[in-house]
């Protein structure tokens, strides 16, 4: 008997991959929590996005404490301070784009295997669009293409 493929780590190389490709910190932290939750090693990119937020986070508590008893100044952390720590590199949803951005690789990583079966790329497309609920096959070629691209 084989052994069993270690499905954490897997998920933790493509959540890199995918954070290094596109930035997106959502995959970064998603990343990174399974890593701590099932005691493995943090890639280093993961955790420089994490330092890189903590950091963030860290100079606001600073100007805090500098402030001292200084009450007609009060440092106030606006959640639009958080976005703007949390996104990094200015995307404005990262949540909503790992949504599409996994989808796509999902979709796109589905016809792949169809194709490596010995279907033709037509047929391909047809046959996740039929398989998956909710989808045409339009919106299929075009997460395709996405996937051609950016692997």
């Amino acid at each position: 008997m084989s052994p069993l493929p270690d499905l954490v780590a897997s998920e933790i190389t493509d959540l890199t991959t995918f954070f290094i490709s596109t930035g997106n910190v959502a995959a970064a932290w998603r990343a990174y929590s399974l890593a701590r939750q099932h005691s493995r090693a943090v890639p280093d990119v993961i955790q420089a996005e994490i330092d890189r937020f903590a950091a963030g986070l860290a100079d606001v508590a600073a100007q805090a404490m500098r402030a001292g008893v200084d009450a007609a100044h009060p440092i106030i952390f606006r959640a639009e301070e958080l976005g703007a720590i949390w996104r990094g590199d200015g995307k404005a949803d990262p949540i909503g784009a790992l949504q599409r951005d996994w989808r796509n690789l999902s979709i796109g990583a589905a016809v792949a295997r169809q194709i490596e079966n010995g279907k033709k790329v037509g047929a391909a497309i047809e046959g996740v669009a039929e398989s998956l609920p909710h989808l045409n096959s339009e919106t299929v070629r075009k997460a395709w293409q996405k996937f051609q691209r950016n692997g």
